[in-house]
């Protein structure tokens, strides 16, 4: 299993068996990661809403004006990118190893 095939979604190259579990792989992987995310913002929002009001108002706005809504209609690469942009490369081996576990 390639990674670059999770990431684009192709697993035409792969047996009809192989192909469904990527299926049910990346999917459970792009959960794990909306998942991650929405703690990570959450988080992120609360620790501080006590301290700085402006930063909760800061990234609450910034949530709004470009919508994290959209996690679930973002491409696995895309999301995978983003899950970087946050957080580090250990986590998501971290990550990579949980979604392992369960499928």
């Amino acid at each position: 299993m390639n990674i670059q095939d999770i990431m684009s979604g192709d697993f035409s190259a792969y047996p009809e068996e192989t192909q469904i579990f990527m299926r049910e792989y990346t999917e459970k992987l792009r959960e794990s990661i909306k998942e991650e995310l929405i703690k990570d913002i959450a988080y992120k929002m609360l620790k501080d809403i006590d301290k700085s009001k402006d930063y909760f108002i800061k990234v609450l706005t910034d949530i709004l004006d470009n919508g994290y809504k959209g996690l679930s209609k973002m491409s696995t690469q895309a999301l995978i990118d983003t899950y970087l942009e946050r957080k580090n490369e250990e986590d998501f081996f971290v990550l990579l190893g949980k979604v392992n576990e369960e499928v």
